[in-house]
């Protein structure tokens, strides 16, 4: 799988500290997966399923970013990409964060726009730039995955790692 490069709404490249360096993904522990219907019951349900694993894991900090940012993803995915969506939720031991994935059947990949003040979409990926640690969009063999990553506490994630195990 190899990372694809995006560029922010800025012109420049993404910096390299918002991105990992490996294009592979990292080590998970805990992760799990919903297969989510191309319809739009998908993005309130994502959001609740995202809610339900951080309290799990308890992450609740994280909840409204998170909630946000699968939001978005979802709504892409639907926007763009024709059959169903999988949502992964994982916990990320070796570079300590908690990682979303959503998987669509659209090769094409996510390119940031210019919104104006009046535009009713265009703007999830700024968000994804702004409140996520680092995000981006591997190509897979049926189209694409775009994930992003948040970084809790380090007690907290590693009270959920213990939990997982």
């Amino acid at each position: 799988m190899n990372a694809i490069p995006l560029t922010p709404s800025r012109g420049a490249p993404e910096s390299t500290g918002r991105r990992p360096e490996a294009a592979r993904p990292p080590a998970t522990s805990g992760g799990t997966s919903w297969l989510l219907p191309s319809e739009p019951s998908s993005v309130p349900m994502a959001r609740r399923l995202a809610i339900a694993q951080l309290g799990i894991w308890a992450l609740h900090d994280f909840s409204d970013d998170a909630e946000l940012l699968v939001s978005e993803l979802v709504t892409n995915a639907l926007r763009h990409a024709g059959g169903p969506i999988r949502l992964t939720l994982s916990l990320c031991s070796g570079d300590r964060a908690f990682r979303c994935e959503v998987a669509d059947e659209d090769p094409g990949q996510p390119r940031v726009r210019r919104a104006c003040g009046d535009d009713e979409g265009g703007r999830g990926l700024h968000l994804l730039d702004l409140l996520s640690r680092c995000w981006g969009s591997t190509c897979t063999a049926a189209g694409k995955v775009v994930w992003f990553e948040l970084h809790p506490p380090a007690l907290a994630l590693e009270a959920a790692l213990e939990e997982t195990h």
